[in-house]
């Protein structure tokens, strides 16, 4: 089991100085692997995020990886931006993504992108830079998307009403997906301290390969979320 903390940069931590602070952290770690946890791709450039992402990419050594979804329905509607054919763009947008991060010219004419591009990039450090797909189960096309990058976070639908995902939902996800051993199986939550490890291990006897520690700063917790970092993971 691979361990991660999620550090949104909303409400305590959307201070430009805090986020300058993490993001210097490419610089100043050696073993950590950094990236967006998820970037709402149907509704950025792709160009702009490979470019991103291929400067992470070589300020960490090699150490990115790249998590993209559809985007929850208020960052779209907040804007006022359409939502209909999310699942379209975005799988657009990811071949226009992965073929310029391989720095090689792109030529592609989709519904959404249309890309005439010479070799415009440096290549990974590594080759290529992970990508894990977000999804809400147990809605399907996430899930199918998923299984052709890198990994999977997944959610499930009807969480804002209480409904959690179980072990049962990632042992059928997994079912679905069909990836085992190059494939990352993403879960994430709290733990209360680093012996609260039952929650933990059950994730990891069902075949999760990273939990990530999801302390959100909002409402004054941003110093609760710097303890419990500073605490350590979970051990199992």
């Amino acid at each position: 089991m691979r361990y991660g903390v999620t550090m949104p940069a909303f409400a305590e931590w959307s201070d430009p100085r805090t986020i300058m602070d993490i993001a210097a952290a490419a610089t100043v770690t050696s073993r950590v692997v950094l990236g967006p946890m998820v970037t709402t791709l149907p509704r950025r450039r792709p160009q702009m995020v490979a470019r991103e992402a291929v400067t992470l990419d070589h300020l960490s050594g090699g150490r990115a990886l790249l998590g993209v979804g559809l985007g929850a329905d208020f960052e779209f509607a907040a804007f006022g931006e359409p939502m209909r054919g999310r699942g379209a763009r975005l799988d657009e947008a990811l071949t226009v993504l992965t073929g310029l991060l391989s720095g090689e010219a792109v030529d592609f004419d989709g519904e959404h992108f249309t890309t005439r591009s010479p070799p415009s990039l440096p290549k990974p450090v590594n080759g290529r830079i992970p990508i894990w797909v977000g999804g809400h189960w147990p809605n399907r096309a996430p899930f199918l998307r998923a299984a052709r990058y890198d990994g999977v976070v997944p959610r499930k639908v009807g969480m804002e009403r209480g409904d959690v995902f179980t072990v049962d939902d990632l042992e059928a996800m997994r079912a679905l997906i069909g990836r085992e051993g190059d494939f990352d199986y993403v879960m994430s939550g709290l733990t209360a301290s680093p012996d609260a490890t039952d929650a933990v291990r059950a994730w990891h006897a069902a075949g999760a390969m990273w939990w990530l520690e999801a302390i959100y700063p909002f409402g004054g917790a941003a110093e609760h979320m710097r303890d419990r970092v500073r605490a350590g993971p979970p051990s199992i």
